[in-house]
C-alpha cells in the first residue's frame, strides 16, 4: 500500500496544473502574474508593464522614468469541471476552488545604463481536487503543486535601442497529494489480492497523505529591441530548473464497513468485520511513515514578441510561447522500503500564440484585450484526475487606471475554454506503460480569472 501512495505522488507531479490550475495554463504552467500583461493575453515580453518586466522579460528593467518602481498583485483562478463516465453517463464535478496566485516585483534604476530588481511569484504550479467518493480517488482526490520563483534580475542599455537583461531563479517546490487506498488491490497472502478473495474492486480501506518539499537553481534571460519608435520587439528563456523533491508518506485506517458472511474465504465466523481481518493480515508498519524521493523538472520555456504603436495611444501586441514539456518522458523515483521505479509520462512540446491590444483613450484610462490559443502538453494516455489539461481558447479583458502620478491600478478577467479530452481514473498496472485503453470517460475544464496589481513609481 506504501508503494502505491508514493506512487500516485510522484504520478501527480508528473503529470500535474490549478489543475493550479487545471484550465488556466497548459501542463503546470501559470502565466498570470500581472494584471496588465493578463489584460492583453499575456502579450508584452516587446512591451512589458512595470515591475513585472523581471519576469516577462528583464531587459526591460532598465531605461525607466522612475528611481524605483514597484508591483504587487494577485490572480484569483476558479476552474470548474467533472468527469463524465462512458459506461454509466453519470458525471461527477470537480470541487470548486478559488485559488490565489499573489506576486510581487521592484526594480531599481542605478543609473541611465543599469537597473536591478527582484520578483516572487509562481510560474509553475497547481492544485487539483474532486471528491473523495470519485472514482479517480484512488489515484488522488486532492493534489497540490507550489514552485516559488525568487529572481535576482540585472539589466543593461547597450544603446538607446538595444536592452538586454539576466537573472537568477531559485525556486523552492512543495508537494501534497490526499489519496485513498484499495483494499482490493492489495496482497492478502502470498501473491493473492484480496481481489482474487472476492473483495469488490474500489473498497476504500486507507487514507494516504503524501508531501515533500526541494529546492532548484535556474536563470533567465531577455532581449528588448526598438528598431523604430513605433516599432519594439523582444524575447524571454526561462531555463529548466530541476527540482529534487525529499517527501513522506502517511497513513491513517479508513473502515471499509464490510461484514463477512458464512463461508467467506477467510476462514472466519459469520459475522466478522472485514476490518478485523485486514488488520491482523498487516502489521501496524504498514501505517507508519515512509520516506520517499524523485525529481520535478520545471520546463524550459522561450517567448518571443512584438509591439507596434500605428497611431498614438494604440498599441497592438503578438507574442509566440513554446515550452519544451518534453522533460517529461520518464519520471524515476526511489522509495525506502519499496525500491525505485518509473513512471512514464511521454509529454509534448507546446506552443502558444497570443495577440493583444492596449487602447488609451485619456492619461488615465487604458483599456485591453486580448486572445490566445495553446496546445495541449498532456498525450490521451496521462489525461488523469490530477491534470485532465488539454488545448484551450482564452479571452481576456483589462482596465488600468491612474490613479496618481505614481500610483496606477490594473485590473483584469480571463475566460478559459479547454477542449473536452477522454482521460482514465485507473492507474496503469505497476511496472507497464498506461494506454488509452484505460480511458473510460471524458473530461471537461473551465476556469474564469480575476487578477488586481498596484504598480508604484518612486
Amino acid at each position: 500500500m506504501r508503494r502505491n501512495a508514493v506512487l500516485s505522488a510522484v504520478a501527480f507531479v508528473s503529470a500535474v496544473t490549478v489543475t493550479a490550475t487545471r484550465a488556466d495554463a497548459q501542463g503546470y504552467g501559470v502565466y498570470e502574474h500581472d494584471a496588465c500583461m493578463m489584460g492583453r493575453a499575456g502579450t508584452g515580453v516587446a512591451a512589458p508593464c512595470d515591475a513585472s518586466t523581471v519576469h516577462f522579460n528583464p531587459a526591460g528593467i532598465v531605461g525607466g522614468g522612475a528611481r524605483w518602481n514597484a508591483q504587487l498583485g494577485a490572480t484569483i483562478i476558479a476552474p470548474r469541471g467533472g468527469f463524465t463516465d462512458s459506461a454509466t453517463g453519470v458525471t461527477t464535478p470537480s470541487t470548486k476552488n478559488n485559488i490565489p496566485v499573489p506576486t510581487l516585483f521592484v526594480t531599481r534604476q542605478l543609473n541611465p545604463r543599469w537597473a536591478v530588481g527582484v520578483g516572487v511569484n509562481a510560474p509553475y504550479g497547481l492544485i487539483s481536487e474532486w471528491p473523495n467518493t470519485f472514482a479517480g480517488r484512488f489515484l488522488a482526490y486532492r493534489a497540490e503543486l507550489k514552485a516559488i520563483y525568487f529572481q535576482p534580475t540585472v539589466a543593461f542599455s547597450v544603446s538607446p535601442r538595444v536592452q538586454i537583461g539576466a537573472g537568477v531563479d531559485f525556486v523552492h517546490a512543495t508537494v501534497e497529494v490526499r489519496q485513498r487506498v484499495d483494499l482490493s488491490s492489495q496482497v492478502a497472502t502470498g501473491t493473492t489480492t484480496f481481489g482474487q478473495l472476492g473483495i469488490p474492486t474500489g473498497t476504500d480501506f486507507a487514507d494516504a497523505n503524501v508531501s515533500g518539499s526541494g529546492n532548484g537553481l535556474g536563470a533567465h534571460f531577455g532581449i528588448l529591441m526598438k528598431p523604430w519608435d513605433w516599432v519594439s520587439v523582444g524575447a524571454r528563456a526561462l531555463t529548466r530548473v530541476t527540482v529534487d523533491i525529499e517527501g513522506t508518506a502517511d497513513f491513517s485506517r479508513y473502515p471499509t464497513g464490510i461484514t463477512l458472511a458464512a463461508g467467506n474465504p477467510f476462514g472466519v465466523p459469520a459475522g466478522t468485520p472485514l476490518d478485523s481481518v485486514v488488520t491482523s493480515a498487516f502489521s501496524g508498519a504498514l501505517f507508519s511513515g515512509q520516506g520517499g524521493r524523485t525529481t520535478i523538472p520545471m520546463p524550459e520555456q522561450v517567448v518571443v514578441g512584438v509591439a507596434v504603436r500605428p497611431v498614438t495611444g494604440v498599441t497592438l501586441l503578438a507574442d509566440y510561447q513554446y515550452v519544451n514539456w518534453r522533460a517529461f518522458q520518464v519520471l524515476p523515483f526511489d522509495l525506502d522500503s519499496a525500491g525505485s521505479s518509473t513512471l512514464h509520462e511521454d509529454y509534448r512540446a507546446t506552443s502558444g500564440w497570443r495577440g493583444g491590444i492596449e487602447l488609451a483613450p485619456t492619461d488615465k484610462v487604458t483599456l485591453r484585450g486580448g486572445m490566445l490559443w495553446h496546445s495541449a502538453a498532456a498525450p490521451a494516455q496521462t489525461v488523469t484526475p490530477l491534470l485532465p489539461e488539454g488545448a484551450r481558447i482564452e479571452g481576456t479583458a483589462g482596465l488600468g487606471l491612474q490613479l496618481s502620478p505614481r500610483l496606477r491600478l490594473d485590473v483584469a478577467y480571463q475566460y478559459v475554454r479547454q477542449q473536452d479530452r477522454r482521460g482514465r481514473v485507473v492507474d496503469a498496472p505497476e511496472g507497464s506503460v498506461p494506454t488509452t485503453a484505460l480511458n473510460s470517460g471524458l473530461y471537461k475544464s473551465t476556469a474564469n480569472l480575476y487578477g488586481a496589481s498596484l504598480a508604484f513609481a518612486l
